[in-house]
């Protein structure tokens, strides 16, 4: 039974770093095809830093001009 948990404890671990991993490729293929920086920087402030993807962070980081809302 132990051997169980730790394996999920384990899985965990790399499925909480797949996301962080695919939002940092996708942030620097933004930057390849010259975004805003403003823009990638909000991104980067709301899907990394802030763990957020929900439709409202996503719209804010996107539109917003004051960056005081990510």
């Amino acid at each position: 039974m132990e051997a169980l948990i730790d394996m999920t404890k384990n899985t965990d671990n790399k499925i909480v770093s797949v996301p962080q991993q695919i939002f940092d490729q996708f942030l620097k293929e933004l930057e390849t095809q010259k975004a805003p920086e403003e823009v990638i920087s909000r991104l980067r402030r709301t899907l990394v830093e802030n763990e957020q993807i929900s439709v409202e962070a996503l719209k804010t980081a996107l539109f917003s001009s004051d960056n005081s809302n990510v």
